[in-house]
């Protein structure tokens, strides 16, 4: 890992406005003066936005004296960001008063079942257990967040290597890791074989009110759950919930937007986030700041090869097909970029003529750059990208640069090394000024979620067959949830929510049609339609 120098204040580059959401109005990215006046651009307000990002964050003096976070100290404002609702703000300060009060009582777990009648000191706790890569829990914790606010619980982190190496801790004097003494080993415990399964075991009888007094119960949402683990969605199995002091979560997707279902936390859920699709882009934000590791490491990268250009353009290629590199996944992203006009077209050679350059000797080009961040676990499609720009000059004279941090070949889950370039990554493709990404990527999604920016999804390659389109404009920042209850769900009440219930927040995902994703706009009765005919 490189450790090293911490000053921060990356170059400017160009801001592009987006009507999907507030522009930002910093005239840097990093480690810019608040209070500061504004003397580089007309387009850019008097004073600096605020590093809390609009009162997201806490301040940095409510944060303990020698505690190291280079990264919340210059926050990116990144080129677009949602503000944070004064409900959304208020409640984090609620909630991190709250968990400082019980973070450090969560030791008490193992004493307290082993003894009766201990005094009920009003803290409860959502502990979010860790599966699968770095994409997929960074999505799952920002879930089990979202939880823990509208339930009023605390939420604990498993110490895994990337809770402990790869991020800040986000809460002001207070640990979000579960103590030591929860094992690696207790914790695997909780699985589809554990007696408290939630709905399996001592929650299977809605009629008797006592099972709401256990212990603990583990929710278990991973690939493999069934009916009865998704009556956690039912509002009648958050009221037993309710008064369980410990609840174990496992999940694999992007549980979120599963909460508009529940009628509890309508209210609630209208009042934090008036833009639906800001949801992941504000609580991501709040959640995940780089370590001072990956502060340098983030950094020095961009300063190196990102910075000094006008525009950003990221870039992300995921397959899933045991055959990779595929020529296919490289001619559907041309045609993406190319006719959607992501990035200038080259002069082709017709192979009788020299094409003159548009500039003599090692001369700067004057009609503008753009340098594209590629992440891949390949390097097959930034050698081809690259080969292209290297071809001939552009038709509009703009330079195109191309780079790509790291290629691993395969992925490789729970490996620090690993995960620390995957972080780096998504986080400087949170920084773009324009997104590609590939659908079903976790990876992807985190990226243009916390950037703000709805990108261009790349459909999966059916039959070796380039997609028509190749990609599609995302209809909101937010993350997919794959597998949606509705239609699935067996609740006692059979209360089905109906459409006036989840929509307009609710539309069927660009990349899979049977998950749903939150959007701002509403919906029309066309499309509600559909919906409802796919489920």
């Amino acid at each position: 890992m490189e450790v090293g120098e911490t000053e921060c204040g990356l170059p400017s580059i160009k801001k592009k406005k987006s009507s999907a959401v507030t522009p930002m109005t910093a005239a840097v990215l990093f480690g810019v003066d608040a209070n500061a006046e504004e003397t580089s651009t007309t387009e850019t307000p008097k004073k600096i936005q605020d590093r809390t990002l609009g009162g997201l964050l806490p301040e940095l003096s409510e944060f303990e004296p020698g505690v190291s976070c280079e990264s919340r100290s210059h926050q990116p404002h990144r080129k677009n960001y949602f503000q944070p609702s004064k409900e959304l703000i208020q409640r984090l300060r609620r909630y991190e008063a709250r968990h400082r009060k019980c973070a450090g009582r969560a030791r008490s777990f193992f004493r307290a079942r082993e003894s009766q009648g201990e005094k009920d000191d009003g803290c409860r706790y959502v502990v979010w257990t860790a599966i699968y890569g770095l994409g997929n829990r960074m999505i799952t914790l920002t879930s089990a967040f979202l939880y823990a606010l509208l339930t009023d619980r605390v939420l604990l982190v498993e110490r895994t290597k990337e809770t402990t190496n790869l991020f800040c801790e986000p809460i002001p004097n207070a640990s979000w890791l579960l103590p030591p003494e929860f094992t690696y080993e207790w914790l695997q415990s909780l699985n589809e074989s554990s007696p408290q399964r939630f709905a399996h075991n001592n929650f299977t009888d809605y009629s008797d009110t006592s099972t709401g007094t256990a212990d603990f119960s583990y929710i278990h949402l991973i690939w493999n759950n069934d009916d009865e683990d998704k009556t956690f969605f039912c509002d009648e199995s958050q009221d037993q919930l309710e008064n369980v002091p410990w609840l174990f979560m496992r999940a694999d997707e992007y549980l979120l937007p599963s909460y508009f279902f529940l009628s509890r936390f309508k209210a609630d859920l209208d009042a934090l986030f008036p833009d639906k699709e800001a949801v992941f882009n504000l609580l991501g934000n709040y959640l995940f700041q780089p370590s001072d590791v990956m502060w340098t490491r983030i950094t020095r990268y961009y300063r190196s090869y990102l910075a000094n250009h006008d525009r950003l353009v990221g870039i992300q290629v995921r397959t899933y097909q045991p055959k990779s590199p595929l020529p296919n996944v490289l001619e559907q992203l041309q045609q993406c970029i190319l006719k959607n006009d992501l990035l200038p077209k080259v002069i082709a050679d017709d192979g009788r003529s020299v094409v003159k350059p548009q500039t003599s000797g090692l001369q700067e080009p004057n009609n503008g750059s753009t340098v594209v961040l590629m992440t891949s676990l390949e390097s097959y499609y930034y050698d081809s990208l690259t080969e292209y720009y290297l071809s001939g000059p552009t038709e509009s004279g703009e330079s195109v640069t191309i780079h790509q941090p790291s290629h691993d070949g395969t992925q490789q889950t729970g490996i620090l090394v690993h995960d620390i370039k995957a972080w780096a990554e998504i986080y400087l493709l949170s920084l773009s000024d324009s997104l590609i990404t590939s659908g079903w990527s976790t990876f992807g999604y985190a990226a243009h979620a916390l950037a703000g920016i709805r990108p261009w999804i790349l459909f999966g390659v059916v039959d070796d067959q380039v997609p028509d389109p190749p990609c599609v404009r995302a209809k909101s920042v937010d993350p997919c949830y794959f597998h949606i209850p509705v239609g699935n769900i067996k609740c006692p009440s059979k209360d089905v929510p109906d459409d006036k219930h989840i929509f307009p927040y609710l539309q069927s995902c660009e990349d899979n049609n049977n998950g749903v994703k939150l959007v701002n706009e509403s919906s029309t009765l066309e499309e509600r339609t559909k919906f409802w005919h796919q489920h």
